[in-house]
C-alpha cells in the first residue's frame, strides 16, 4: 500500500487552517523542528486508519490539542469548532481511494470513516458519494461494507489467518496489530519495537505478527496443534466418561472389568479386556 496524499482541514472561530502533503514514491522524509508538528502529522495518519489505539486509546482522545481543542496563534487560542483527516492511498493494483474520518464535529461520529473512491486529494473524482464505514464496533474487523478494517484487508489484498487465543479459542491476526510495526513513533529511546500492539486476546500476539510479515509456516502448524489438542482433551473426557459407565456397570452387576487403563494409550488391545463375575472371594470369567 502506498500513501499518495493526506490533508487537515480545521475550522476556528476565527477562520480555516489546515495542511496538505502529497507523497512520493520510495522514502520520504519529513524534517522539523521540535514542536513543529512532526508527531501531530503522525497521529492525524494513524488516526486517519483508525489505528489510534496504537497510541493507547480510541477515537480522538489520542490526538494532540491541535487537532481537536484550539490552534495556537500568537497569544491567543483559536477554539476548533469543526475538524477531519482525509488520507489518499493506493494498493498495488493501482486501485485509489481516499479516506475522510472526522476528528472534530457535531454531525459525524469520529468511528465513521467514509471511503471515496478515486484520488480526491491528487486528482480529480467526478462522483463523491462516499461508503460509510465503522471502527472500534463489533463486527469492524468481519463485517461486509460497513466494517472498515475488513474493508482494508481487502483493499490491501490480506488473507488474515486465525492464530491461537488466549482463552484456547482461536481468534483472528486482527489488521490493527500489523499496523503497529508500521506506524512507529519513538521520542524518548526504545523500550521495544513493537510497543503498543493492540490487546485482542491473541496469544503471544507479537511473535504472531512478525511471523505472518515474514510468510514464516508457523499458522498452519498451530492450527494443526490446536486441532490435534482439542481431539486429545475430547478423547481424555469420552475415555472417562466410558470408564465411569462402565463402573457402574460393576457395581450394579457384580463384575470385574479388567484390562482397561485409566488413561487412553496408543497400543490399547481389546481383546486383553475381560468381564469376570464375582462369586465370592473369587472372580469367575463369563466365558
Amino acid at each position: 500500500m502506498k500513501i499518495n496524499a493526506l490533508r487537515i482541514e480545521i475550522t476556528t472561530t476565527k477562520g480555516e487552517y489546515g495542511f496538505f502533503c502529497d507523497f512520493c514514491h520510495g522514502l520520504n522524509i519529513i524534517r522539523g523542528n521540535n514542536s513543529s508538528g512532526k508527531s501531530t502529522l503522525l497521529n492525524a495518519m494513524t488516526y486517519a486508519f483508525g489505528m489510534e489505539e496504537i497510541l493507547g486509546g480510541k477515537n480522538q482522545k489520542t490526538l494532540p490539542y491541535a487537532l481537536k481543542d484550539y490552534i495556537p496563534q500568537d497569544s491567543e487560542k483559536l477554539p476548533i469548532v469543526d475538524s477531519n483527516v482525509q488520507i489518499e492511498i493506493e494498493n498495488r493494483e493501482e486501485k485509489i481511494i481516499t479516506l475522510r474520518r472526522a476528528i472534530k464535529s457535531d454531525e459525524k461520529s469520529s468511528k465513521l470513516i467514509e471511503i471515496i473512491d478515486g484520488p480526491y486529494l491528487t486528482g480529480e473524482v467526478s462522483n463523491v458519494s462516499p461508503l460509510p464505514t465503522f471502527v472500534h464496533d463489533p463486527g469492524s474487523a468481519k463485517s461486509g461494507k460497513a466494517g472498515f478494517f475488513k474493508f482494508l484487508e481487502d483493499f490491501m489484498g490480506l488473507t488474515l489467518p486465525n492464530v491461537p487465543g488466549t482463552h484456547a479459542k482461536e481468534v483472528k491476526l486482527y489488521i490493527q496489530t500489523l499496523f503497529s510495526v508500521f506506524l512507529i513513533e519513538q521520542k524518548r529511546g526504545w523500550t521495544d519495537y513493537i510497543a503498543n500492539i493492540p490487546y485482542f486476546g491473541i496469544r503471544n500476539g507479537k511473535n504472531k505478527v512478525i511471523e505472518y510479515i515474514l510468510s514464516l509456516d508457523v499458522f498452519e502448524n498451530d492450527r494443526r496443534r490446536n486441532e490435534l489438542n482439542s481431539e486429545s482433551v475430547e478423547l481424555h473426557q469420552l475415555w472417562e466418561s466410558t470408564r465411569y459407565k462402565i463402573k457402574l456397570i460393576e457395581d450394579s452387576n457384580t463384575v470385574a472389568v479388567k484390562g482397561i487403563p485409566l488413561k487412553p494409550v496408543t497400543d490399547f488391545g481389546k481383546n486383553l479386556v475381560s468381564v469376570n463375575k464375582l462369586h465370592g472371594d473369587s472372580e469367575l470369567g463369563l466365558e
